[in-house]
């Protein structure tokens, strides 16, 4: 015997379902959604990060290979090898970027060494020393180009290490490396959510990382999916495991170079928010749970006692007793359902009555029905007058209008027939459609022709071809609608002529390629341009970088070796000489970075200026702890543009108000945004010397500075510098100020390089 389950029971159950499950629906959606959520928004920022360390390591590369290219050419003009070990030491000390200088002769015997101040052993060790077999000599060789090895541990240093080979003259110069500089950019990179920054060969060995012992042992991590997955190409984020913990990285390849950036934090520390998260919602269900059940218990008494009576009062009703015991009070639908009750009750009396009356209405709806014939019969007169007027105006339309059913024209109006050529209907009626439809458009047409069946709605406008009767071809505008031709499916499709507009597009299509290649032209001849200022450039630094070099190492020489015998008007003298090559020496250098600035490919995300602003203050701090500046930077200052050139204007902007605060005991600066006349607009301020804005319209100009040399160094670049890279973002610069109360400097940014050329707003 079947035991079925009490009413009792199942109010119990069903209160506790009714609690429980929409609390634990939400709870692990919520959950899910979020953990989801947090780990894109990890992976996110980690390849962000991961592909601004690239770019920085990438950077740092690019001026040793072209100082290396550079020491190359120079020794191919000094052959004498006196001369030449001259030069390799003076470029090693002056640079600092290498452990170690070799000249190969064209043999790849070395001929000329030169070791950095705190490399081991002597430049001797290694003269004579055979080199013909080292890959970069070989390749160099071959090619005469500038090349670079493997990864490999200097024995110099004891470090990861490259080396940078180029031609010079006959032989080969050869250059060493040192790559703590990744560790270094590791261990400044500082991701926001407490990970790690590693840098990876492309043969899987750490080179790079804030503990420098696991560069060191040369970790081999080629057997991370995360690693096999970077090197073949594919950047993205990860979940792996490293020593049974699991870890959230995203990674990505450095161009040129084949190393990888990685970026990881350990899976519990991304997911820790959830997790907190996850036992609140435990608690919960728990409470929820708990109060459900004591609900229940407490209110199934309470609702059955009434259900009871209303089951009693049903026996009385099933046995024909009408006259319904009244119900006690008990909640609004059980008293509506007892009234239930007693109106079923009195609907059986006075059901004969109502059989009566509805004899009645029947008696009033055959009535009803005559007149709705005779309406009937009206409407019909007035459709045909509508039908006729229907037919005057696709008679008498401009446009073709042709109905077509299985797939044959079935109806076409006068322009029709002058659109295909037809004298007679006959030609066109009852021959399929794809006669006249030209192959390049039969597939659109066949889609379209499905759609208006089958859905049964208009298609829009579209355009096609159709082949007239004596085979020349036309362009046409097409709109089709379901139809209904003698009870069957069909399809109405009006047609308008464009061929004298396509021809016209044609036409201008035509103009638009003869503009787009002269537009290439005038292009390359600019490219052409920009490669010989380029050229030029380089050639300046050069010629104007070696004197200088030579005068300051000279004097240098001269006050080390004749300083005693000097007097004092000569060693003043002589240092006047050296400051004025290191002016000379900067000079050339900003003049570089303001042709650089105009010459790089711009590209445009999303750039936090509020960061930049941080970090450029802390740089300032660090490097001059013993000044008092407070630096306010406001949150949330973003825009669109490239983050490398934004970065220098910043800068640039930054080291002036520092450069003009310097002789205040307590400096302020201020880094912010504003509104002016409703453009938005970022500003640099700061309570330093200020300037007279009678001469502002000098302030951007390249030279033209408005203080002495004796009181603020400078070369009067720098505002320039930002002049150029505000116009290439489609922006404006412009300065305010008072002499002894400080200058504040604004500039806007557009969203296309070029921009205008004035600086002070009108007004």
């Amino acid at each position: 015997m079947n035991r079925r389950i009490s009413f009792k029971t199942a109010l119990l159950v069903a209160l506790l379902v009714v609690a429980v499950v929409p609390v634990l629906t939400v709870g692990l959606v919520a959950r899910s959604v979020q953990r989801g959520d947090l780990l894109h928004h990890v992976g996110a920022s980690n390849l962000t990060l991961a592909r601004s360390v690239a770019r920085e390591v990438e950077s740092s590369l690019r001026e040793p290979s072209n100082f290396i290219e550079h020491i190359g050419k120079v020794l191919e003009d000094d052959k004498d090898l006196a001369s030449q070990s001259v030069e390799l030491a003076e470029e090693i000390s002056s640079t600092g970027l290498f452990e170690s200088l070799f000249l190969l002769d064209r043999t790849g015997r070395v001929v000329n060494v030169a070791l950095a101040r705190n490399a081991k052993g002597s430049a001797g060790d290694y003269l004579g020393m055979d080199f013909s077999r080292l890959p970069i000599f070989l390749e160099t060789r071959t090619t005469g180009e500038l090349s670079r090895s493997k990864v490999f541990l200097s024995s110099v240093s004891g470090d990861p290490a490259v080396m940078f080979a180029a031609p010079a003259g006959e032989g080969v110069v050869v250059g060493t490396l040192g790559l703590r500089v990744l560790s270094d950019i590791s261990a400044h990179a500082n991701p926001d959510d407490k990970g790690t920054v590693i840098i990876v060969s492309r043969y899987g060995k750490v080179i790079g990382h804030p503990d420098y012992s696991l560069v060191r042992r040369q970790t081999d991590l080629g057997g991370l999916d995360i690693v096999r997955e970077g090197l073949a190409g594919k950047a993205g984020t990860h979940t792996y495991m490293v020593n049974g913990e699991s870890h959230l990285g995203s990674v990505v390849q450095i161009p040129g170079t084949g190393w990888l950036v990685i970026v990881e934090v350990p899976l519990a520390t991304a997911l820790a928010p959830v997790n907190e998260i996850e036992m609140i919602f435990r608690i919960a269900t728990l409470s929820t749970i708990v109060l459900a059940s004591l609900l229940a218990l407490a209110g199934r008494s309470v609702i059955f006692r009434p259900v009871t009576a209303l089951m009693a009062s049903a026996r009385q009703i099933a046995h024909g007793n009408y006259d319904v015991v009244p119900l006690p009070r008990s909640f609004r639908e059980i008293d509506e359902l007892g009234g239930g009750f007693r109106s079923m009750a009195d609907a059986v009396k006075t059901r004969e009555s109502e059989l009566k009356e509805r004899n009645e209405e029947l008696a009033m709806t055959e009535e009803e029905l005559r007149q709705q014939l005779d309406e009937y019969q009206s409407s019909q007169d007035r459709l045909v007058e509508s039908e006729e007027r229907y037919r005057q105006l696709v008679e008498s339309a401009p446009d073709a209008i042709v109905i077509h059913c299985e797939g044959r024209y079935v109806f076409a109006n006068p322009a029709a027939l002058r659109l295909y050529g037809a004298d007679t209907a006959a030609q066109l009626l009852g021959r399929e459609i794809t006669d006249f439809v030209h192959p390049d458009s039969r597939q659109v047409v066949a889609e379209r022709i499905k759609l208006l069946y089958q859905e049964h709605s208009p298609v829009p406008l579209c355009e096609q071809q159709v082949i007239r009767l004596d085979g020349t071809v036309v362009d046409v505008e097409v709109v089709g609608i379901p139809y209904t031709h003698q009870g069957k499916p069909a399809v109405q499709a009006v047609l308008r002529e464009i061929t004298e507009r396509k021809q016209a597009e044609l036409r201008i299509r035509q103009l638009n390629a003869e503009l787009e290649e002269r537009v290439r032209e005038r292009t390359a001849l600019l490219e052409a341009a920009n490669r010989e200022l380029e050229s030029f450039s380089y050639s300046v630094s050069h010629d104007l970088r070696a004197p200088l070099r030579h005068i300051n190492g000279f004097g240098l020489a001269l006050m080390d070796e004749c300083g005693d015998v000097l007097p004092d008007d000569g060693k003043m003298y002589l240092e006047r000489i050296r400051s004025a090559a290191r002016r000379m020496g900067q000079l050339i250098d900003d003049l570089l970075d303001l042709s650089r600035v105009s010459r790089e490919i711009m590209r445009r995300e999303r750039v936090n200026l509020s960061r930049i602003g941080r970090e450029l203050a802390r740089e300032h701090q660090e490097s001059w702890p013993e000044r008092r500046v407070s630096f306010e930077i406001e949150d949330g200052i973003t825009a669109e543009g490239d983050p490398t050139l934004l970065r220098v204007a910043l800068a640039n902007l930054v080291d002036n108000a520092w450069k003009y605060t310097a002789k205040n005991e307590e400096a302020h600066i201020r880094v912010g945004a504003t509104d002016i006349g409703g453009t938005r607009a970022i500003f640099v301020s700061d309570n330093g010397a200020g300037f007279d804005m009678r001469y502002v319209d000098k302030l951007f100009r390249p030279f033209q500075r408005l203080h002495r040399a004796e009181d603020f160094e400078g070369t009067g670049i720098g505002l320039a510098t930002v002049l150029r890279i505000v116009q290439r973002h489609g922006g404006r610069v412009w300065a305010e100020g008072e002499v002894g109360k400080g200058a504040t400097v604004y500039f806007t940014l557009g969203q296309s390089e070029g921009g205008s050329m004035e600086q002070i707003p009108k007004g």
